[in-house]
């Protein structure tokens, strides 16, 4: 898990891929007026989400946008950002994150080096 709230909101991770190339995939609950806020990620990030249940603003750098259940919405990973519930009823969303490049060094096909 890598965050939970006062209130119960967390951020769970299900599954995610190994580097160099990182795709994760998240389910995120957000109590009433919960708000997480995050670091930008490395160069080239990106991030679809898609949201189950409630409300969620997504704000990523200068550009905010609220979903309702049923909306998704692709935006970039590697400014600052933010996932805000802003009712008074529970929100969820799946959110997946590619972050390219990190971690090890790029593959090498089999029989290289």
């Amino acid at each position: 898990m890598l965050w939970r709230s006062e209130a119960g909101g967390r951020g769970v991770l299900l599954a995610g891929t190994q580097p160099p190339d990182v795709i994760e995939l998240w389910d995120w609950t957000l109590a009433p007026e919960d708000h997480y806020a995050s670091d930008a990620h490395t160069a080239g990030t990106r991030e679809l989400l898609q949201v189950q249940q409630g409300t969620v603003t997504i704000a990523a750098g200068a550009e905010s946008v609220t979903l309702k259940a049923g909306d998704a919405l692709a935006f970039p990973g590697d400014v600052d950002h933010s996932y805000t519930n802003p009712h008074k009823k529970v929100a969820r969303f799946v959110l997946s994150v590619f972050e390219p490049g990190v971690g090890a060094g790029p593959r090498q096909a089999v029989g290289d080096g």
